[in-house]
Parts: structure tokens; sequence; C-alpha cells
């Protein structure tokens, strides 16, 4: 890899870069447009936007340094670079349902402290450090592509370019929760192993209904891991 460009492909002209902090508004533009508006978790429970906090703890992965960007590089003079994807991924270690649990509890019964509840049973239930003996796993928080450049492989190719810099920083283990069909659909195409499902029926609050209802197709949350 040299300096923040990562892979280019010039038959469609769309590069993979790191996102740097300087990003910040433009990568969230683009999520509060691409991703939020479909995301599961989101769209299945009230309110259907998303928890400011929600946005606060995704776009702090940044500062990791693990996290890409697709941008369509423009050729006609005067125009700026349009970002096509997004994936966000930080660390997580052995004692990541604790800290889930702990900033669910702290969080409450807000949109995203339901969510974080969510995530930590599902980091407990998982156990992919435990399970794979590793200390350290680095965890995909949020991949979404601008829905005018699907079918163009470029969350494939995000995730491809992601598992090349975990490796280059150290990382033994990748790891992702799926919330959407779609997500799950494409790990399960690149290989990666299936360890934890959580069906959204039957997740339920005190009072015996879901949580989290998504519209179809999306009836799960599925965990992935790869070694790296």
């Amino acid at each position: 890899m040299t300096g923040n460009k990562v892979q280019e492909n010039e038959a469609d002209n769309v590069e993979i870069r790191r996102i740097q902090l300087s990003d910040h508004d433009e990568v969230l533009h683009f999520l509060r447009t691409h991703f939020y508006r479909e995301e599961p978790l989101t769209i299945g429970s009230e309110p259907k936007e998303q928890d400011k906090e929600d946005e606060k703890f995704n776009m702090s992965q940044i500062a990791h340094g693990t996290s890409l960007m697709a941008v369509t590089e423009s050729t006609a003079g005067g125009k700026r670079d349009r970002i096509a994807g997004v994936l966000l991924s930080g660390p997580t270690s052995s004692n990541e349902a604790e800290h889930l649990f702990e900033e669910a509890a702290r969080l409450g019964p807000t949109k995203w402290g339901k969510a974080l509840q969510l995530l930590a049973c599902t980091a407990r239930d998982s156990n992919v450090c435990g399970r794979y003996n590793v200390a350290k796993t680095l965890y995909i928080h949020i991949l979404a592509v601008d829905a005018e450049m699907r079918g163009r492989a470029i969350a494939a190719r995000l995730i491809e370019e992601v598992k090349k810099l975990g490796r280059q920083v150290g990382y033994p283990l990748m790891t992702v929760d799926c919330t959407s069909y779609y997500s799950a659909r494409l790990c399960e195409r690149l290989g990666m192993e299936c360890i934890n499902v959580v069906q959204y029926e039957n997740y339920l609050d005190k009072e015996g209904k879901p949580v989290f209802s998504p519209p179809p197709p999306h009836d799960c949350l599925k965990t992935f891991a790869i070694r790296l």
C-alpha cells in the first residue's frame, strides 16, 4: 500500500482509499443518504431515524485507520470525486460484550441503547476471541454502497481490501454482524464462516414483542468471521 491509495480499477474508475479524519463530514453525509435509510435495525424500530449516538459511535471508528471508502474519480474538469461506498471498521477484544452491555445500560431504552443491547448479546454468544483463540479482531461496523453504484462488486472489493489492511496491521481475525439479508449473503459468498444467528422475531422485549421488526427479506442478524 502506498500512502492512502489502496486499489484502483481502471475499467470502472473506482478507487479504494483509506478514510481520513478530514473526510468525516462527507462520509457522514453519505451514510445518512445511503446507509441509515435502509439499515434493518434503524428502520425496524421507532423512530425510523438513526440515533445521534449511533452516528457518533460509528464515525469514531475512522480514528483507528482501518476504514475505507470507494471513490469514483472524475475525469471531467471541475467535477469532484464521488463516494461510491464506505466501510467502517475498528478493533474489538475479548471484553467486547462486557463493554457493550455497559454502554447499553448507560444509554437505557434509547434507540441506540437497544441496538447495543442486541449487539452485546451477539458478542457474548458469538465469543469470537475465545472461539478462534485470538486476543483481538478487526470488526466491520458499517458497509454501505451508493444505490446507483450497486452491482459493480464495490462492497466485495471493500471487504477484500480491508482484509489485506487488517493483515498488514496485525489483526488475526476479521468479524462482522450482518443485520441485513444482503450483507449476510455477500459474506457467505466471500467464504466467511457464520458462527451465530439471531432471529429478529425471537429477540423480544419484556412484553414479549420483537424489539426490531425490519421489512423482508431482513429476518435475522448473522455473525461472520474469517482468519486473516
